[in-house]
């Protein structure tokens, strides 16, 4: 960025911070308890966590790639918040007695959504290669570049869902008297959780190198949709019951469509490139 066009950024960043933790706070006054009880909510953690953990790591990482994701990822949650009306409800509805501890609620339900923003970060990350890849080559000093970015966010990322669910099985021996019970909220969680974790530990150990690395990445999210959405929306059963909704089909058989699109895309292109 040039300097006066970095400013701009900034201050809109903040602004965006601002207005949003305004939001949330308002929303927790009124309801007097975390506003992390059902999908409009979640969906607005998510917005929000990817702009904080894109702010975080541009910081650190001095690359503006990690808020062109935030920036994208926080506008796309307000864009559903405001339009997908059927299929999140804004209505702050009287919590089901299992919900009604606020220091399980504020901890074990706002760490895994938090996780999904990391998460949803090193998505927005993958599919940006796997777009750019599509359209030019890649060289592998690039490649290699890209996977770092993705594998920068899928650290918090993890660390943040695995200290989620050890949260949320004590909430489960507290609540209902069992720490695992194989409920599918819990099992798409775990699910999610194993699949990153051997996306990690194989580039880790070399077993997947780094253009192998971002395709892994952007399927591992599709875990995550349905941990986030595919339970309440497809399963509906199980002890989350109280996290249900109506009418989110379309959007997730959408982003599994678009998803696998891009990637046959990707291996297309490069099957015709010389090797």
């Amino acid at each position: 960025y040039k300097q006066p066009r970095h400013k701009i950024v900034i201050g809109s960043i903040f602004i965006i911070f601002a207005l949003e933790i305004t939001a949330v706070t308002m929303r927790t006054m009124i309801s007097g308890r975390a506003p992390v009880t059902n999908m409009y909510e979640t969906v607005m953690w998510v917005g929000l966590g990817s702009l904080l953990f894109a702010t975080i790591l541009a910081m650190f990482r001095k690359e503006k790639l990690f808020l062109l994701g935030g920036l994208t990822l926080n506008p796309a949650c307000l864009f559903m918040m405001t339009f997908a009306n059927n299929m999140l409800s804004p209505s702050i509805q009287p919590l089901v007695p299992v919900l009604r501890d606020n220091f399980w609620l504020s901890t074990h339900v706002t760490m895994i959504t938090i996780s999904y923003a990391a998460l949803a970060l090193s998505w927005m990350m993958a599919n940006y290669y796997l777009i750019r890849a599509t359209l030019k080559p890649v060289d592998s000093k690039q490649t290699a570049y890209l996977t770092s970015l993705c594998y920068d966010c899928i650290k918090i990322g993890v660390v943040l869902l695995a200290g989620g669910i050890i949260l949320g099985g004590v909430w489960a021996d507290y609540s209902w008297g069992r720490f695992w019970g194989w409920d599918p909220k819990e099992t798409w969680s775990l699910i999610a959780l194993l699949l990153y974790i051997a996306i990690l530990h194989g580039r880790f150990a070399g077993w997947i190198n780094n253009q192998r690395f971002i395709p892994c990445v952007a399927l591992a999210f599709l875990s995550i949709m349905m941990a986030w959405f595919g339970v309440n929306y497809i399963l509906a059963t199980g002890l989350h019951s109280y996290g249900f909704s109506n009418g989110g089909l379309a959007f997730l058989l959408t982003i599994f469509i678009t998803q696998f699109a891009i990637l046959i895309l990707y291996y297309l292109r490069k099957k015709t490139l010389p090797n």
